[in-house]
């Protein structure tokens, strides 16, 4: 290689300096001597450098050709004469004269006298060992792509950020049935455009380093034909680790979907058979029930497969003399039974048709829903025929306490009201059904993905007006879980259960919460197992402790705090409590960190009355599972007597649930802990059960008014009558009314013209550490100066 560079001989002057510092850009320096012939002559070398030109110091002042053999000389003087000839800058590599195989890159300066003569060359080498195994490297790895992309029999696809396509290989030629020059050059929304949004997505996904997996997609060729795919998209990394591009596979699984469709067609084709058939038909598994049609459900007085499946068989029939079967109402109906077995992988299965003695007169029913099975099967049709489908999972919040509260009747009464609703607020081509008894599940398909969020939205709305139940108004809470086909792999199930990852998550942040599915909660279980582990010790580690939420009271101009626990996991960092006091409920750990956080507010509880003017109370949450400890008073007395501390400096907030779960027993809990001198106030009053009757029959002090009420206040007229209503019927009764999840100035200038004597909320102050606090009360009073109160 040639370039015309050279060193004029006015810059050599200073030699010295101009050598140390290309001696310390380069491995190896020469200065070789240009004299007659030519030949070059060893003038400087880099001292430190000697031995990887194989040189000693008594070689300076020889040429090349006494130093090294024929062919070695020959090969260098033949490099040197070339920059000498051409008064240019000379590179070329070789293997460098030492033990090993080892390679090095020399680059020949000539240095020019003022006549335009070469007097001298300075050889600068770097060794390149390295870099060649690199290039080699690189090279295999270019080979192996293109071998991928030539002999692979999926379709590659490789393209920039903004989607445009850099190269494809010859499937994604006959995928499509396009040539590649009309492919290379276009981005992926001009050759695919009834996808658009999805790419636009997938590009802003694959930015910030997450891969696509197995989404289903379908494309029309060049011939207008059908064809399905299964997408994979990797984004790729320069050596710094930026993201650079995306490659995507895609698999032609059209003979694969093709083949399901007609599978699922023979089945549903069975299916109708068995359906249609006018006897009760049971299918049992290792004696237990595994399937029953839609005669056999009507027969046993049931809607739902799930109250019969996987039970013993023998507990529905009795075939002592004449055989009986005993519905769900415990009706005993003569049946005549035929058994059918038939193999069935390594389970004994019996096929058993049933027809009444006396024929059962037809009921009509008010609702009808179709059980699991049949759901899923219609679900994956569902799937097969449109790409954007989605679940919402419905939970009705605490509906086993409402259910045991009102009764069995009552509550079967709600979820039939639920139910209607539901009838009447989706459209028609959505399918929906009632699964597990208190949830309702909807399958529908979608042009655009916000038209699910909205209907989740208006579920919730119509889900939380009241209810005429037994002669009495309530309101319920909601949970909604949502699935979205493309986190599915076209698996029904996998949808469904995406959707119950998404409602689990919904429950642990609150109440009449929405929540869509994402991919880090397929880690849930585990990671659920974990923390359960880890919060038995949580306390004896000293992980968990407490924030202070200031309450304002306009009545009095005071302040009380309520005590908030949180856990600071050594692993997964702060664990929100929605998550770990569930958990603390199911492993019994409550107890232990209930107790604790008595103790630590005792203790908190001397430095506030040192730090802060007035009495200040501390409101601690009782959950209802330490209602269960037949020890909860005296512990508590044992607490309140080794910290020294009043019962009167504390309010326990208790939920509703707590007190539908066992009145009997709560009631007379409350009144021994009022006995000590404990204020009780009910937390999230609203949210659950509501009943009239607790508040007058319950020795309580004080309601919470429950944030979702307080959100709406501004804008829906009929929150602001409920708060109303609230905050009235607390004041007829003497109890104090507290208002939580105040988070705007309208919001508390409301709730203060309604005579709500606290507020409680981020507008005023998020949790506080103890060390906070008394600046954060100075600074509410400042704030409490500039709302006017009118009590």
């Amino acid at each position: 290689m040639e370039k015309h560079i050279h060193i004029p001989h006015a810059l050599f002057t200073n030699e010295q300096l101009l050598f140390n510092v290309m001696d310390q850009l380069f491995d190896i320096v020469f200065l070789m001597k240009v004299e007659e012939g030519p030949r070059f002559r060893y003038e400087r070398v880099s001292p430190s450098s000697l031995h990887l030109a194989s040189l000693t110091e008594k070689d300076i002042g020889k040429y090349i050709e006494d130093i090294y053999d024929h062919h070695v000389a020959n090969h260098l003087n033949e490099q040197y004469t070339k920059a000498w000839k051409t008064k240019s800058l000379v590179t070329f590599r070789d293997r460098m004269n030492v033990e090993g195989v080892r390679f090095a890159e020399s680059t020949l300066i000539p240095v020019l006298n003022e006549n335009g003569e070469v007097t001298h060359i300075v050889a600068c080498t770097r060794e390149i060992t390295d870099i060649l195994q690199k290039e080699e490297q690189l090279e295999e790895a270019l080979q192996l792509i293109d071998s991928l992309f030539t002999h692979s029999q999926e379709a590659f696809i490789l393209f920039d950020l903004f989607g445009r396509i850099i190269r494809i290989n010859k499937e994604v030629e006959h995928l499509f049935g396009l040539q590649k020059k009309e492919l290379v050059g276009k981005t992926l929304s001009e050759v695919i455009p009834a996808y658009k949004e999805n790419i636009e997505q997938t590009l802003a996904r694959l930015s910030e380093g997450k891969p696509l997996h197995a989404i289903r997609l379908t494309l029309k060729t060049k011939n207008n034909d059908n064809i399905y795919v299964s997408v994979n998209a990797s984004p790729l990394l320069d050596k710094n680790g930026n993201i650079i591009a995306g490659f995507a596979s895609l698999l032609n699984i059209t003979d694969l979907i093709q083949t399901q469709k007609q599978l699922k067609q023979s089945e549903k084709l069975h299916r109708h058979i068995v359906e249609a058939f006018p006897d009760a038909i049971i299918i049992c598994t290792d004696d237990k029930i595994t399937y029953a049609n839609s005669v056999a459900l009507h027969m046993f007085k049931t809607a739902t497969l799930d109250d019969l499946k996987n039970k013993p068989i023998q507990q529905w029939i009795n075939t002592v003399q004449q055989p009986t079967i005993t519905a769900i109402n415990g009706e005993m109906i003569p049946v005549h039974i035929d058994v059918l077995p038939f193999p069935y992988e390594p389970k004994r299965t019996e096929l058993m048709l049933m027809k009444p003695i006396e024929p059962i007169a037809a009921s009509q029913k008010d609702e009808t829903y179709i059980e699991r099975n049949e759901f899923v099967e219609k679900l994956t049709d569902l799937l097969f025929a449109h790409e954007g489908v989605a679940i919402l999972l419905i939970d009705v919040y605490q509906f086993k306490f409402i259910n045991s509260f009102l009764g069995y009747e009552n509550g079967n009464e709600l979820l039939k009201q639920i139910g209607i609703r539901l009838h009447e607020t989706i459209d028609t081509k959505v399918m929906w059904t009632r699964i597990n008894g208190d949830q309702f599940i909807i399958a529908l398909s979608y042009e655009k993905q916000d038209e699910v969020g909205q209907l989740a939205h208006t579920i919730k709305e119509t889900l939380q007006e009241p209810y005429t139940i037994g002669n009495q108004s309530i309101r319920i809470g909601v949970h909604i879980g949502i699935s979205y086909a493309f986190d599915a792999q076209l698996c029904a199930e996998t949808l469904i259960n995406n959707a119950e990852k998404a409602l689990y998550f919904a429950k642990m942040e609150g109440t009449n919460i929405i929540k869509p599915y994402e991919p880090h909660m397929s880690n849930v279980f585990t990671r659920k197992i974990q923390l359960e582990n880890a919060l038995s010790s949580a306390v004896e580690n000293e992980e968990l402790f407490l924030l202070y939420q200031p309450k304002v009271n306009f009545h009095a101009c005071s302040f009380s705090v309520e005590a908030l626990v949180r856990w600071k996991h050594p692993q997964f960092g702060f664990v929100s409590p929605a998550e770990f006091i569930p958990m603390a409920e199911e492993t019994n750990a409550i107890y232990d960190i209930g107790k604790w956080v008595l103790r630590q507010a005792c203790r908190d509880l001397t430095f506030l009355r040192q730090s802060v003017a007035g009495c200040m109370k501390i409101a601690i949450n009782l959950s209802a599972k330490q209602f269960s400890d037949e020890h909860l008073v005296e512990d508590i007395q044992h607490i309140l007597q080794e910290e020294r501390c009043d019962a009167s400096c504390f309010i326990f907030e208790i939920t509703e649930t707590t007190i539908i779960k066992n009145p009997e027993h709560v009631v007379k809990t409350l009144e021994q802990l009022k006995q000590l001198g404990f204020s009780i106030a009910v937390d999230d009053f609203g949210v659950s059960y509501s009943s009239l009757e607790y508040l007058n029959r319950f020795p309580i002090d004080e309601v919470k008014i429950d944030r979702s009420f307080i959100q709406n206040i501004i804008n829906n007229e009929k929150s602001k009558e409920i708060v109303t209503a609230i905050i009235s019927l607390a004041h007829n009764l003497q109890l104090t009314v507290t208002a939580e999840g105040v988070e705007t100035k309208q919001q508390a200038q409301f709730l203060i013209e309604k005579q709500c004597e606290q507020l409680q909320g981020f507008y005023f102050s998020r949790p506080v550490s103890l060390e906070q606090l008394p600046n954060t009360i100075v600074s509410l009073q400042q704030m409490v100066n500039t709302l006017k109160s009118p009590m």
